[in-house]
């Protein structure tokens, strides 16, 4: 539980009702404050929480267009988020290799003639992520591979992912996209640009989850010091493609890095060897595995 909230009004001031409040919802807009909760003399390290918005979705082909980081300060023994730094938070535009797409100017708001001729001072985003513990974006399966394109300083810092890290549907939530867990957890705000999309992902991570009774931010926090493996199931029989779905692979297209394959992380890759060479080769062959930690935890350099 935090002491600061983030809404600008209390309910008592917006609702005047006799109504049961389960027969009703409050949604209210959020404003984000400048601490969540008062320092202690407890041990204190630093956070980001990123956002990139781009031409489009393909990882390799697209760019990015706008770069949003917000700093904060954690408690290290409590996991309790301290200050929000907004005055040290950077949020620019850049003018990409290729042109955005039509979707992606509608989603985002932003044109081609908006981004032109911008670039992003690479100074002002190292000097920022060298003084970070830990950097966090809601999908950062999308967003790592797309900043460590241009600046190699997120090469070097761990990461950690909202939407990955947390399991949102054991959790009672039917959605894991960032505007309806924001609905769920009682507000909204304008979202598809890069600094509000931060500032939304930093309210959710201060939200305790219903089962766990833990913060987001502890429980992201306990997922991304756990080490799982990159297991590639190489050469699987194409008749064994709904099998290896069905067991959590995913599919990595032949257009990116060492692609072609089916692939899925596991804390134990010993019993998922053998589940392979059981159920889809029939006999023993050498499976590559690769460890995976926060360094390089949603990173293309895992491919490499």
């Amino acid at each position: 539980m935090n002491k600061y909230k983030h809404y600008k009004n209390d309910t008592s001031e917006i609702i005047n009702t006799e109504v049961s409040q389960s027969d009703w919802k409050l949604i209210r807009k959020l404003h984000l404050p400048q601490k969540y909760n008062d320092a202690s003399s407890e041990e204190v390290k630093k956070g980001i929480v990123l956002d990139v918005e781009a031409t489009g979705l393909s990882i390799g082909y697209d760019d990015v267009i706008q770069l949003a980081l917000l700093p904060f300060e954690y408690e290290v023994s409590s996991g309790k988020i301290i200050n929000i730094n907004k005055d040290k938070a950077f949020n620019g535009m850049r003018e990409p290799r290729v042109p955005i797409s039509e979707e992606a100017s509608l989603i985002t708001g932003i044109t081609n003639e908006m981004v032109l001729n911008k670039t992003i001072d690479s100074k002002s985003v190292e000097k920022i992520i060298n003084e970070t513990d830990l950097v966090i974006a809601h999908n950062a399966s999308y967003d790592r591979p797309m900043v460590e394109q241009h600046w190699d300083c997120f090469k070097h810092v761990p990461w950690a992912c909202t939407f990955k890290s947390i399991n949102w549907l054991e959790e009672g939530f039917s959605s894991a996209k960032l505007e309806l867990l924001g609905i769920n957890y009682g507000w909204f705000y304008e979202g598809h640009d890069a600094f509000n999309d931060c500032e939304a992902c930093l309210a959710l991570l201060s939200e305790t989850l219903p089962k766990r009774n833990e913060t987001v931010f502890s429980v992201l926090r306990e997922y991304a010091t756990k080490p799982n493996y990159l297991i590639k199931a190489i050469d699987a029989p194409y008749d064994k493609r709904t099998i290896l779905r069905r067991n959590g692979y995913r599919w990595r297209p032949a257009d990116q890095l060492n692609g072609k394959v089916w692939w899925t992380e596991k804390e134990n890759y010993e019993e998922e060897i053998n589940w392979l060479n059981k159920e889809i080769y029939k006999r023993e062959i050498n499976i590559p595995i690769k460890k995976i930690t926060a360094l390089n935890r949603y990173s293309d350099r895992i491919w490499e």
